[in-house]
């Protein structure tokens, strides 16, 4: 499927890039925004807790997939598990009335099924022979992913949109030298912006809205804003820096909570894109939001683990 392909390419260009993009100089502040008068909200993403269990990928985009749903035969997942080049595959299950753990021998993903808080570990240390020489060399992923998302947001009919994630660094090893690089853990939550409006010269054209939360080189993740480079058409890309919503860096053992109404920011990365010579033929209109994925990218030797406490995607719809 293609955005999974785009998974791959959005981890070449943030983990390699990042090292010598300047914070400061890259995106600029989104302007506040008032908008029209919300009508009703509602969750944007489908089974919030992880009830109705995952379709988990292989190592490919070619392989077969699997579906775990704990036993349950009534229900279809929302959420796909994205494991992307790993060695293993998740292949162990074991399943209680509390926990759901699904672990190889290098990742572990485990479930509350009371809190729906969810752990995601890497252990990518396992993974590599040894560290990668070249940022041509794929590496390990663990994704949390929903796309389609079941009911689109139209983000010009939208007053707000509110993402909250809370978390909690439960694990960041590095094993031997690490190349800034090459070399990295990092966590991010990504948004797929879509044009779907099969009148529009820019139909199909395609935006990566980030939200930094952890990249083991940095106290901040710093702002991202330029075109995928790891291939010749690549999309734009629009990365939040850390420090627009942490006043402390993140600490393994610390809960700490993201919520940011992220309207403001897809009208900057639009409009930034446009100044960049991006999805010109797109305006704001076009535009739905229609996709989303979080988790690890792992392309040095860490064994790094996250538990994400909540997550929650809520769209303020307006009045016309």
């Amino acid at each position: 499927m293609r955005h999974c392909f785009f998974i791959y390419v959005i981890g070449c260009v943030i983990a390699l890039q990042h090292a010598f993009v300047p914070a400061d100089d890259v995106i600029g502040n989104a302007g506040s925004f008032v908008g029209k008068t919300p009508e009703k909200s509602r969750e944007v993403l489908a089974d919030v807790k992880f009830a109705d269990g995952f379709v988990l990928t292989g190592a490919t985009h070619e392989a077969p997939k699997r579906i775990e749903t704990f036993g349950q035969n009534d229900v279809t997942p929302a959420w796909q598990i994205a494991q992307w080049h790993s060695r293993g595959l998740l292949d162990r299950v074991q399943v209680d009335d509390k926990t759901v753990k699904m672990t190889d021998d290098d990742k572990s993903v485990t479930l509350d099924r009371k809190t729906g808080a969810i752990n995601l570990t890497v252990h990518a240390s396992k993974e590599y022979d040894k560290p990668r020489t070249s940022p041509l060399q794929p590496w390990v992923h663990l994704l949390l992913e929903q796309s389609p998302f079941r009911k689109p947001v139209n983000v010009a009919d939208a007053a707000a949109i509110w993402v909250e994630v809370e978390f909690e660094l439960t694990e960041n090893t590095a094993h031997g030298p690490q190349n800034p690089a090459l070399h990295t853990a990092q966590v991010s939550w990504f948004f797929y912006l879509k044009n779907t409006n099969e009148q529009s010269k820019g139909f199909r054209d395609f935006l990566w809205f980030g939200v930094s939360m952890f990249d083991s080189r940095y106290d901040f993740v710093p702002d991202y804003a330029a075109q995928d480079f790891a291939v010749p058409s690549g999309s734009f890309i629009y990365n939040l820096g850390s420090k627009r919503y942490f006043d402390e860096p993140v600490k393994i053992g610390k809960r700490q909570t993201i919520r940011r109404d992220i309207l403001p920011d897809i009208r900057q990365a639009i409009d930034t894109a446009h100044e960049r010579g991006f999805i010109v033929n797109t305006t704001l209109n076009d535009i739905v939001l229609d996709g989303t994925n979080i988790g690890w990218e792992v392309p040095g030797t860490y064994d790094a683990g996250i538990t994400l406490h909540k997550l929650s995607v809520t769209v303020e719809e307006s009045q016309k």
